[in-house]
């Protein structure tokens, strides 16, 4: 009896489908590996597309296995899934964390032995691939396009006599939202989809997921983190820059200054080989040579208090971590390097690039310069 690979799930949501696949799908769709090759089984509204363009050895019509699976009883999507392996002498199935349990459920009522993956369904997504870096690249690239727009919209705004910036045109009151326009316009118009853009002004910075409401003021930092998908590829690009629209005071210049130099000596460790905990440490290290503490602050979570990094390919947040649990990196990956410092009374100072991990060092895709004050 020979052993399964299966994935029930659409393509435009879930990322090892359509790392398998190589199309986008939106609605569930059966994928099995058998000895090592993947066969998609497709409604007929699909299957003439994915025998043209899909990655699968072999493209098949789910409609002769939902009758099989009809005569058994055995219904839906798991139901067809049953009825194709059967037909291969198959009853050993793996299946991704992510499984539906409902399917697993029934794939087990019926004499299944269904087992969840315990780590990557997919281990070789962490190491891209030539073409994957370019996609990353071409996303990395429309993503620091769109954070100059938001750069050169802040520069134009004017400050108000409270502090407030005004828009240039209409001279209105500035919000988050108006600065996230001018980024995710220019995204959209290029075939990126942004989601949930974070511009938090002021103590909303402190508070490192928090995608920023409100007023634009002067003199406050500023964190913006863009991380838009784009459309055609389903790669994601990632990046992140601190501002001050105005002066910045004594006090966020060392926050801001410290979290550079710790972004450098990130930066300066990424290569292959390197245990990505190593890197952590060391900026965690020098943050507090620097007097900046992590730990409660006045009653809130205060300093560094996430990962230095993450995986970025067909999910934002991917393998490998760079963080308290150490990964070796490898030549292939591609990862970020974002530290951070946040305390409430003064703010927030995230800054963000994305890398690849090379032999003896790493190329930075963002490749954007680092300033904070925006006159």
């Amino acid at each position: 009896m020979t052993h399964a690979h299966l994935i029930i799930a659409d393509s435009e949501h879930d990322a090892d489908m359509l790392y398998a696949s190589g199309m986008f799908v939106p609605d569930p769709f059966i994928a099995i590996a058998l000895d090592g090759e993947w066969h998609g089984l497709f409604s007929p509204l699909e299957v003439d597309r994915a025998a043209k363009v899909s990655r699968f050895a072999g493209v098949h019509l789910d409609t002769p296995w939902r009758n099989a699976a009809e005569i058994r009883e055995w219904p839906g999507l798991a139901g067809c899934a049953a009825a194709f392996l059967a037909s291969h002498n198959t009853r050993s199935i793996s299946v991704p964390a992510s499984f539906p349990l409902r399917y697993a459920d029934q794939l087990r009522s019926w004499g299944f032995e269904v087992t969840a993956s315990a780590g990557a369904f997919f281990p070789e997504r962490a190491v891209k691939t030539a073409t994957e870096i370019k996609y990353l690249a071409q996303a990395e690239r429309l993503t620091r396009q769109s954070m100059q727009r938001g750069e050169q919209y802040l520069g134009r705004c004017s400050i108000g006599h409270d502090n407030i910036l005004r828009d240039p045109e209409t001279g209105k009151k500035v919000t988050s939202d108006d600065v996230r326009r001018a980024i995710e316009t220019f995204l959209i118009g290029k075939g990126a989809m942004p989601a949930h853009t974070i511009v938090a002004c002021g103590r909303q910075s402190s508070d490192p997921h928090n995608t920023g409401s409100g007023y634009i003021r002067a003199h406050e930092l500023i964190i913006i983190d863009i991380f838009p998908r784009v459309l055609s590829t389903g790669y994601w690009g990632d990046m992140t820059r601190t501002y001050v629209k105005g002066k910045a005071t004594p006090e966020q210049k060392k926050m801001y200054n410290t979290v550079r130099e710790g972004q450098d000596i990130g930066l300066s460790m990424m290569a292959a080989g390197v245990d990505s905990v190593q890197i952590h440490t060391a900026i965690t290290a020098h943050f507090d040579a620097q007097g900046f503490k992590t730990g409660m602050v006045r009653g809130k979570q205060g300093g560094f208090f996430h990962g230095t990094g993450h995986g970025v390919g067909l999910e934002i947040h991917e393998g490998p971590r760079v963080s308290t649990r150490g990964e070796i990196l490898k030549a292939g990956h591609v990862v970020t390097c974002e530290p951070g410092l946040y305390y409430a009374h003064i703010g927030g100072v995230r800054l963000e690039d994305m890398v690849v991990i090379r032999d003896g060092g790493c190329d930075n895709l963002t490749r954007y310069k680092r300033r904070l004050e925006i006159a």
